[in-house]
């Protein structure tokens, strides 16, 4: 079940048209919260010299004075990073950029099932052996209060840089890890304007300032770091707007200029080489690409690759975590099939208003995507568990209305392991205590049956004919898109379909023609044709449904919410309306 809104954000008395907006326009960016003349100037141009200084991180000088001891003296130092893509962007930011400082300087990332995440006394006993003076940890370390002691009771010095939530006490204070410098733009003594950035953000501003206090260029910043704090930024997900929208904006201008051997060998494997690199090549080819190695063996492996020297060897190297992705894409189809058909067996839906679904045999590398997507398929937050030497192992994914982190936190007791953020998490704990997680979570859940309604908001309603190509080209001015910035997504009613086809090896493409009797468009609609008619079925008899497939006289009407694209072919520009969601007209409803 859905419920469909048109989003009312009020917008500034101001000239929008000064900047070759229309009205259409403007409410778009009014949804985004983007009101004022200051505010769409940054926006429609998003300027490196609008990134805020890296001097309000906390701790940024102690750290920095930290690591220019430890280069003079040539002191060995360790970054220990982590095993998915911020974690892998983040190690090769600052294993790069102090590199370039001539620093001593290794990397030790933790193998997901051997270590588990973060920093860890078994990685603190690696760098002992091997004579570490300084560990730099990068997307981990906030919350690593025992092996930070254990690595300081070692005379071994640690600068955490991270952006996870720190940990609080039951009075909410903030506790820290006895860490020789923190930088967390979190903290509470953060005088850092902008929260939101990611582990490989932190670790490109620390190199930034060191760079300036050595007189580097900064462009070489731009030219070989910037980008990977780019894919860093889109494939952990974070809300692309201020800062992060300056940084991934550039990020892919210098991208798809890249000279870096490593990454270009990634691009060419995919089969992207012709093409613009986007936000969603980075989401949902590259990044899953490069997550890969964490998830089904060894990050360093992916960090190998983007080290490469030699174009061949990059290529290989390319070509064998491209594999790995296909082998966990397979993992995660398998396992995600399991997980809801327990749902389904089971009942849990109307047992759990937080899915908390267990599996021996789930490979505990993907559980993290299963929830993800059971999420979005039930609008329920998710957290999938498997057995992973001898204790429960999962991933949790959650909805806006509900605050994972701070649900999950008041039941931590039960809990050998836990961190994340309001939307996700990441948790361990032993078999017997499930059922009483279980059972205390969905108690303290506070969730109405409102809540768990999925909404589908849209800019506005428009008739057909005002979605033309040039809207679409207008709206590419709004990129790139992301979380926090979605596609603009308008909503029209009552069309009637007068063609259909159908696309794909799975028959998951769908293609439609659709009018409102002036004006006709052409749709795509990327779901299966079962799950299609089968919606379709509750509505309309099946002969009607088989008259509109074949493609003869039917009266099926439908309203869309959908968003203006371009598809471009042989050097021909069509529009294109990708319907996001749909449903049968009120007044065609048997």
């Amino acid at each position: 079940m859905e419920k469909w809104f048109i989003k009312n954000t009020k917008p500034e008395n101001i000239d929008y048209e000064k900047f070759n907006l229309n009205k259409i326009l403007y409410k778009v960016l009014v949804n985004r919260d983007i009101k004022t003349e200051d505010e769409i100037e940054r926006y429609l141009n998003p300027s490196l010299e609008d990134l805020n200084t890296s001097l309000l991180l906390p701790d940024l000088i102690k750290a920095s004075n930290l690591i220019m001891k430890n280069i003079e003296q040539n002191n060995k130092i360790r970054i220990v990073g982590d095993y998915d893509v911020d974690g892998v962007m983040s190690t090769y930011i600052l294993y790069n950029g102090l590199l370039r400082l001539n620093a001593n300087i290794d990397f030790d990332i933790p193998n997901r099932i051997t270590d588990g995440y973060g920093i860890n006394k078994t990685i603190i006993n690696r760098a002992k052996e091997d004579n570490i003076n300084l560990i730099i940890t990068c997307d981990n370390g906030i919350a690593a209060f025992d092996a930070i002691s254990y690595a300081k009771e070692n005379n071994i010095d640690i600068i955490v840089t991270d952006h996870h939530e720190v940990v609080r006490n039951e009075l909410k204070e903030e506790v820290l890890p006895l860490a020789d410098a923190i930088i967390n733009p979190k903290r509470d003594n953060s005088k850092y304007p902008f929260k939101e950035i990611c582990g490989g953000v932190v670790a490109y501003k620390l190199i930034d300032y060191l760079y300036k206090i050595n007189g580097i260029n900064e462009d070489e910043l731009y030219n070989f770091l910037l980008p990977y704090a780019a894919i860093a930024t889109v494939c952990d997900v974070m809300p692309l707007i201020n800062e992060n929208r300056i940084i991934v904006s550039n990020g892919l201008r210098y991208l798809n200029n890249t000279s870096d051997i490593g990454l270009s060998a990634l691009i060419k494997s995919a089969m992207l080489e012709d093409k613009k690199i986007d936000v969603y090549h980075l989401g949902f080819v590259l990044g899953p690409t490069i997550n890969s190695s964490g998830r089904l063996e060894d990050a360093s492996i992916a960090i190998d690759l983007l080290l490469e020297k030699d174009e061949n060897k990059a290529l290989e190297k390319a070509k064998y975590l491209r594999g790995l992705n296909v082998e966990r894409q397979v993992l995660t189809d398998d396992g995600y099939n399991k997980i809801d058909k327990q749902i389904e067996i089971n009942n849990l839906m109307s047992k759990q208003k937080v899915l908390i679904v267990y599996d021996d045999d789930l490979n505990e590398s993907v559980v993290g995507i299963i929830a993800g997507r059971i999420k979005e398929k039930y609008n329920r937050p998710t957290i999938v568990l498997t057995y992973s030497n001898g204790i429960l192992k999962g991933s949790g994914r959650s909805i806006d209305v509900y605050n994972m982190f701070e649900k999950v936190s008041e039941h931590k007791n039960l809990l050998e392991s836990f961190g994340g953020h309001a939307m996700a998490c990441g948790l361990s704990l032993k078999k017997e205590n499930l059922e009483e997680f279980i059972n205390l979570i969905n108690k303290d859940a506070d969730l109405t049956e409102e809540d768990l309604i999925k909404k589908v908001y849209m800019d506005l309603g428009l008739s057909l004919s005002n979605t033309d190509l040039n809207l679409a080209k207008q709206l590419e001015k709004f990129e790139p898109y992301g979380t926090a910035n979605p596609n603009a997504v308008f909503g029209t009613k009552n069309l009637k379909v007068i063609r259909f086809s159908v696309f794909g090896k799975n028959k998951n493409v769908i293609k439609m023609i659709l009018t409102d009797g002036m004006t006709s468009r052409e749709i795509l609609l990327f779901e299966s044709i079962d799950d299609f008619i089968l919606k379709l079925s509750k509505e309309y008899p099946i002969n009607e449904i088989n008259n509109m497939i074949n493609n003869l006289n039917s009266n099926i009407f439908l309203d869309i919410v959908y968003t203006p694209s371009i598809n471009s072919f042989r050097g021909n520009q069509n529009l294109e309306l990708k319907i996001k969601n749909y449903r049968v007209s009120e007044g065609a409803r048997c």
